[in-house]
């Protein structure tokens, strides 16, 4: 539960982008309240075990109350590291348990990470790195992994790996260009700068 908390601190710092003032608005901000909600669930997850299938369902009432108003669904067996934003949650945005990501996701908006059966009938994992972000209206299916520092174009399908460093678009998703290792991005706008 207390690492949970860290990393909804960091999420918190990372939605405001150094602005103190932007702290003013997060209770009433979309993507705080999804993000709290799912590190809240993940939290009671990882300290009741199996156990919390059963306790959540009294709290049925309030997941009802804030899922239709945050837009989204991130479920609290996927391990997501932290710093994660979520742009634009009202587009919609679908996190499977079969989800490991590391530091800093982005998800823009729209997006769904999930499985496709594999040919033994089990779910594939979607592993994603740190530094990852998702387009709008993009989906990565696995099994699927997407390496660090790699960006999936608008409305992208990944059906398969991604290099580190790739720029994938296109459904199925293909590379458009690969980062050289120690080779920086571009500098750009904070993706939450626009709050």
């Amino acid at each position: 539960m207390i690492e949970q908390m860290r990393h909804l601190r960091s999420d918190a710092f990372r939605i405001v982008n150094g602005r103190w003032w932007r702290f003013l608005n997060l209770p009433f901000s979309q993507s705080f309240a999804m993000v709290a909600l799912y590190r809240l669930e993940r939290g009671c997850y990882l300290h009741f075990g199996a156990r919390w299938r059963g306790l959540r369902i009294g709290l049925q009432p309030l997941f009802a109350l804030i899922r239709p108003w945050a837009g989204s669904e991130i479920n609290y067996q996927a391990e997501i590291g932290p710093g994660l934003a979520i742009l634009h949650p009202s587009l919609g945005v679908v996190v499977t348990s079969h989800t490991t990501a590391g530091e800093r996701l982005t998800l823009v908006g729209g997006n769904v990470i999930g499985t496709r059966s594999s040919v033994d009938g089990s779910p594939g994992r979607v592993i994603i790195g740190n530094h990852v972000e998702l387009g709008a209206h993009s989906c990565v299916l696995g099994p699927a992994n997407l390496g660090s520092r790699a960006t999936v174009g608008a409305h992208a399908v990944v059906l398969g790996d991604v290099d580190e460093g790739a720029t994938v678009v296109g459904a199925p998703a293909r590379p458009v260009r690969s980062q050289t290792p120690g080779e920086n991005k571009p500098a750009r706008p904070h993706p939450c700068s626009t709050m």
